[in-house]
């Protein structure tokens, strides 16, 4: 009786350690973010978004790699080396990425507001050309995700952005611009980050959020 105790005993100790272990994917995933959400090098987003590809096809059940694979490509077209053409080239692919990643998980808000995103990334990349065709459309996909989901950071923060940019185009004030990235900072400062890591969740977007807050000051 002693003994099994003593087994029982162990097991409780040890199984916390060995449920807390990352899965395969897990693992390969917060490698692959970590590496993303820290560079700007464009051969370095390409290598970023080709192993997002491979975690997918090993994963098809999974959104967060083609998510984060569209973020790749978002990320590279705001790189000014960039011909308009590859930029577009590179947002055509975000496009379909984020309509995969929709497909496995509908009505999720943080792919609503990487939807949003790819539409701003698309305004960004001719902001003369785009402004009055694409502004509309960005702002009612945010708002989309916001209704999902009104705490959502990354959404707020986009749309800080909009709000901004288009005051600065017109030549209004940014209060409105400025309440919301403040919205978005708060909310980020709330959040347990390394939870929503740990669980693959989206982090992106905090350092954006307290660059804004510092401009409005």
């Amino acid at each position: 009786m002693k003994t099994i105790f003593r087994i029982i005993t162990l097991i409780l100790f040890i199984s916390p350690a060995v449920w807390a272990q990352d899965s395969p994917y897990q693992k390969a995933m917060k490698k692959e973010i970590a590496s993303l959400i820290t560079t700007d090098s464009l051969p370095q987003l390409q290598r970023s978004a080709n192993a997002f590809a491979r975690i997918a096809e090993l994963n098809p059940s999974e959104w967060q790699p083609a998510y984060y694979q569209a973020l790749a490509y978002i990320y590279q077209s705001f790189n000014m080396a960039l011909a308009i053409d590859k930029k577009d080239e590179a947002l055509a692919k975000a496009d379909e990425l984020v309509k995969k990643a929709d497909a496995i998980s509908p009505n999720n808000p943080e792919i609503m507001t990487m939807q949003g995103f790819v539409t701003i990334a698309k305004l960004s990349a001719d902001p003369a050309g785009r402004g009055q065709s694409l502004s509309g459309v960005a702002m009612q996909t945010l708002g989309k995700s916001l209704t999902m989901d009104n705490k959502n950071p990354r959404t707020l923060l986009l749309m800080a952005q909009m709000e901004y940019g288009m005051a600065r185009f017109f030549g209004s004030g940014t209060e409105k611009a400025c309440g919301l990235a403040k919205q978005s900072l708060a909310i980020f400062s709330s959040q347990d980050e390394e939870a929503l890591k740990a669980a693959i969740q989206p982090t992106w977007g905090k350092n954006q959020a307290e660059g804004m807050v510092a401009n409005c000051k």
